[in-house]
């Protein structure tokens, strides 16, 4: 009698956990702000950068791109060209602003008359399955970014990001907490 209730308790629990929903999220990818951490050296100075994790989740997994996907619309010139979009913020008097970064440019022509270069933090990174197949996807993501910046090294920043899929689906926007670019401990 308890071999009998036994073997059908384990078919009871085989029948609930066969009939699981798989899960399911929207097909534009959210992201979620997960912290940031500062890297240092192996004499424990401060390497000038750091992680921002952020977890996601994509509802047909098509987050990624492969190293071929260089037509449009993720050409090199493309609006698409970078999956992951992330702007540097400064605190102005108390407040975040959206700000260009720049460094000197070299010319490459004597009429080239440009003195700065825009720099990005812009990224591009790889499929996160294999498969075209639409299936749902979460996980979390560290990029490693330079926080210092030489040419205004005592600042408070902040990143926002968002990402892109493959059908061009834009995610929610996050912002990491206040960051310091040249910390003293």
């Amino acid at each position: 009698m308890k071999n009998r209730n036994l073997i059908g308790l384990l078919f009871l629990a085989l029948a609930a956990f066969s009939c699981q929903k798989p899960v399911e999220y929207p097909i534009e990818p959210h992201i979620a702000y997960e912290g940031f951490t500062y890297l240092f050296n192996a004499d424990s100075t401060f390497s000038g950068e750091g992680i921002v994790s952020f977890s996601y989740t994509d509802g047909d997994g098509d987050l990624g791109l492969d190293d071929s996907d260089t037509l449009p619309p993720f050409g090199f010139r493309d609006a698409h060209y970078y999956n992951m979009e992330v702007d540097y913020l400064k605190c102005v008097n108390g407040e975040f602003v959206k700000t260009p970064l720049l460094s000197p440019h070299v010319p490459t022509s004597p009429t080239d008359t440009v003195l700065w270069d825009t720099i990005t933090f812009n990224a591009r990174f790889h499929r996160l399955r294999d498969s075209d197949d639409p299936k749902a996807i979460s996980g979390m993501m560290d990029y490693r970014l330079v926080v210092k910046n030489p040419f205004s090294p005592n600042d408070t920043i902040k990143f926002e990001i968002r990402i892109v899929d493959r059908a061009l689906h834009e995610s929610n926007t996050i912002q990491t907490d206040a960051i310091i670019t040249n910390p003293t401990w």
